[in-house]
């Protein structure tokens, strides 16, 4: 799930898995496992958001329609 909502945010902010992990920290190899479904730490999961300008948290219960 981390991965898939990744990948949506990643593509919607016109972002490369180069330049995401460039912003991050974090190699675009990760970046490419953790889409592919990967779990990543949770550290690793809230560089990748905040490194997009979004919240992990917000995005996953958005994206399970939990109010």
């Amino acid at each position: 799930m981390i991965g898939q909502l990744l990948k949506e945010n990643r593509q919607k902010k016109n972002l490369t898995q180069k330049q995401l992990g460039e912003k991050a920290g974090i190699s675009f190899v990760a970046v490419n496992r953790i889409e592919r479904g990967a779990q990543p730490r949770l550290s690793v999961a809230n560089k990748l958001f905040n490194a997009m300008d979004l919240d992990l948290k917000f995005e996953a219960v958005n994206k399970m329609g939990v109010s």
